[in-house]
């Protein structure tokens, strides 16, 4: 019975440490420039990427994102996001968008699995005015 127990507090505190190193993600923050270049090259990466939102799928499961400067079009997969999260995206004017997550080879494209969306303001010649207006 003593060794059950230890052997249960050895499986808890090895798994809190997992929990731990999971949770520590960084984010290469990268141009979607970029993508056009080497796309293999950032399959399986934790990326951070923004873009203007061109286009957000009827069923809130993905949208794309379009980098006027190298003419790129990325898609994000919104899956990952909670529901709530993916229903604001669409019923906000979202127009540009800060997205952070896991960079996945699809056929030949590359794909982003979004774990997280930052809403970013739109940068006018007088002022900066944010986009959405959450209540």
């Amino acid at each position: 019975m003593k060794r059950a127990v230890s052997v249960l507090g050895l499986v808890l505190i090895l798994t809190g440490f997992t929990g731990i190193a999971a949770a520590d993600v960084r984010y290469d923050k990268i141009n979607i420039g970029d993508f056009c270049n080497n796309p293999a090259a950032f399959d399986g990466r934790s990326v951070e990427v923004s873009g203007r939102v061109i286009a957000i799928n009827a069923q809130s499961k993905s949208m794309e994102l379009f980098d006027s400067q190298s003419k790129t079009v990325v898609v994000v997969r919104l899956s990952q996001l909670p529901k709530s999260e993916r229903v604001a995206l669409i019923n906000n004017d979202v127009r540009r968008v800060g997205v952070s997550g896991r960079a996945r080879m699809v056929g030949a494209r590359l794909v982003i699995d979004a774990e997280k969306i930052d809403v970013l303001p739109i940068e006018t010649k007088d002022q900066i005015v944010p986009l959405a207006v959450t209540n």
